[in-house]
């Protein structure tokens, strides 16, 4: 797609705002999706499904206010949840494009996945999501005050090579009123953090990362849509407070045979 600087559009990019349009008629179907949702999960559409290639310029966000039928603010939002799950970059005087072989911004703490074979990032394609409350006990209860019950998100990843990740995040109920009751669409392709950051003052300032090897067992194949005895880098990340206070503990599967992770 040509530069954002164009002030008529030329055939692909009006083949790109056809596109655009047509998966935000498809986003906006759900009555509980926000209108950022649908718009940010629009944009994600072009990209996954190759509408908008790494590389390629987003139409520039006053366009996307009319093709996408949404205020310049909820575009705003939703280029910057997109940014913040490293899908776009955005710098200033060059516009928003889509990532492709950049390193990985500051915001990916924990889903810094490298393919092997070329070190070039894995950045997320697609999610799934479920959340729920939970009084399940686990590697994450001591790190969480042995609260008696915690929220979980659990998220089936999709990378753009088309690797599977699985990943669950737990956090004390208490600390996040309510979370279990959201609608998954408002967590889908967005970087979970800032989310509770926004919502409920819950700022992460660091983490810390543990990684080792191991098989999928018959619960987690079950649930993340990974194989029965696949080989896996486990990651658990525990996210603290600047005061040191538990935030959040993630659990993230992914499989060992082509993906690294980045420290």
């Amino acid at each position: 797609m040509s530069s954002p600087a164009s002030r008529k559009p030329d055939p692909q990019q009006a083949a790109v705002a056809a596109a655009l349009a047509a998966a935000m008629k498809e986003a906006s179907l759900s009555p509980r999706r926000t209108k950022r949702s649908a718009a940010r999960l629009a944009i994600a559409a072009a990209i996954r499904k190759g509408v908008l290639k790494p590389g390629d310029y987003v139409p520039p966000e006053i366009w996307l206010t009319e093709i996408l039928g949404v205020s310049l603010g909820t575009v705003q939002a939703a280029l910057r949840q997109l940014q913040q799950m490293g899908a776009i970059v955005r710098r200033r005087g060059d516009g928003t494009r889509v990532a492709s072989g950049e390193p990985l911004g500051r915001d990916i703490w924990h889903f810094r996945f490298v393919d092997k074979r070329t070190g070039h990032p894995l950045r997320i394609s697609k999610e799934r999501l479920s959340i729920e409350r939970v009084g399940d006990t686990g590697v994450w209860t001591e790190f969480l005050g042995g609260a008696p019950d915690y929220v979980r998100i659990r998220r089936q990843v999709t990378l753009q090579d088309g690797t599977l990740v699985g990943a669950e995040m737990f956090l004390s109920a208490k600390a996040v009123p309510g979370l279990e009751a959201v609608d998954p669409d408002e967590l889908d392709m967005v970087n979970i953090r800032p989310y509770l950051e926004e919502r409920f003052a819950m700022a992460a300032a660091d983490a810390s990362h543990m990684v080792q090897t191991g098989v999928v067992d018959k619960v987690c194949a079950e649930a993340f849509g990974l194989a029965h005895g696949q080989e896996v880098l486990e990651i658990h990340a525990r996210a603290f407070t600047t005061a040191q206070k538990p935030v959040y503990f993630q659990r993230i599967l992914v499989p060992s045979a082509d993906c690294g992770f980045l420290i």
